[in-house]
């Protein structure tokens, strides 16, 4: 075998665009396109090959499927995911991995159990700026980390809890807590913190979050602030809201702090470096492009190389489950009012 054969199950939004990658991608095909909305499943197979079908069980048992590519509600991940690694598939999870720490945590005992290749769609460890800023961050560039801003400021339209940016499917399940498993928190922060901890090694130690919902008419939360602890003594600060009328204005987005520069994740990647280490220009600012949407083709083509290979993929479970963790602690504080500690 010299090409990984997908199905894509759940043929919505972000389907596309993994669609695009598989058919970018040397070693992927798409053998199949699977959604209970007929026409967009065909819409897809029609786009970039293979057949359409409304029948998970088909996907299931076709010779001719090798991976599913999941990109269903969130609260539908777990069931299908575990369903596809009994059935002997590998499996590509779009985030998040699940709605909650229990569920990663089955999906990737029974992956590991069937002895079937796991991979979350998180980006930041295929996207070659990110990866360049890792190099740098080991090399000492910005010295020891020690804080962290993350920040997503949307004005998201009020037909996207209907149907997302695209309108491609009409769905309420983005408004719903116990089908999204949340709001800005779990939908959009949570590639932030893979991202982070990518970049940084960090891990998250300790949670403190409050969060409601003031601006929409849904049921998850449109407003988070939270405070995160890491192992080496780092500070984390979280500011999330999808009703922030006007957004970032511009603003650049997230940054780490280090005791000799700092990094600024936004549209452009930014390092700067007071020292000049790791063979940066001291005291000046170095500016790298995220290489989007090459980076979704090189998702799906480390993951078919990692199938192949019998390797890991470039992003695992437990990378899924790490950011998710983060998010649930963030959950249980608001709920508690009391700080939350890590590993869940």
């Amino acid at each position: 075998m010299d090409r990984v054969r997908f199905a894509i199950v759940g043929c919505g939004e972000i389907a596309v665009a993994t669609a695009e990658g598989i058919a970018a991608a040397a070693h992927a095909a798409l053998s199949m396109a699977m959604d209970t909305v007929q026409s967009l499943a065909q819409d897809l197979a029609h786009r970039f090959g293979g057949r359409a079908t409304t029948n998970f069980e088909e996907v299931l048992t076709s010779p001719d499927v090798d991976a599913v590519y999941i990109a269903t509600p969130h609260y539908l991940h777990a069931p299908m995911a575990i369903a596809a690694a009994q059935a002997g598939k590998h499996v590509l999870l779009e985030k998040p991995i699940a709605t909650n720490v229990a569920d990663a945590k089955a999906i990737i005992s029974h992956c590991e159990a069937e002895g079937v290749t796991l991979g979350i769609a998180f980006l930041a460890q295929v996207d070659q700026a990110c990866q360049e800023v890792r190099r740098l961050l080991a090399e000492g560039a910005i010295g020891e980390v020690v804080g962290v801003r993350y920040a997503v400021l949307a004005d998201k339209p009020a037909h996207y809890w209907r149907g997302g940016y695209t309108q491609r499917v009409q769905t309420d399940w983005r408004g719903s807590k116990a089908k999204a498993g949340g709001g800005i928190l779990i939908m959009n922060l949570i590639h932030n913190f893979n991202a982070v901890r990518f970049l940084t090694g960090l891990e998250a130690t300790r949670v403190y979050g409050e969060y409601g919902t003031y601006s929409t008419p849904v049921e998850v939360e449109d407003l988070v602030f939270a405070t995160v602890r890491y192992h080496n003594g780092a500070i984390g600060c979280v500011e999330g809201g999808s009703a922030v009328r006007g957004g970032a204005a511009g603003a650049d987005g997230d940054r780490i702090f280090g005791t000799e520069g700092q990094v600024v994740l936004g549209r452009e990647v930014r390092v700067y470096s007071a020292s000049g280490a790791a063979g940066l220009p001291a005291g000046e600012w170095t500016t790298m492009t995220p290489d989007q949407p090459a980076v979704r083709a090189r998702l799906v083509e480390e993951f078919a190389l990692a199938v192949l290979n019998g390797e890991q993929p470039p992003v695992t479970g437990y990378d899924g489950l790490k950011a998710l963790e983060i998010v649930e602690g963030i959950y249980r504080s608001g709920e508690l009012c009391q700080p939350v500690y890590l590993p869940l």
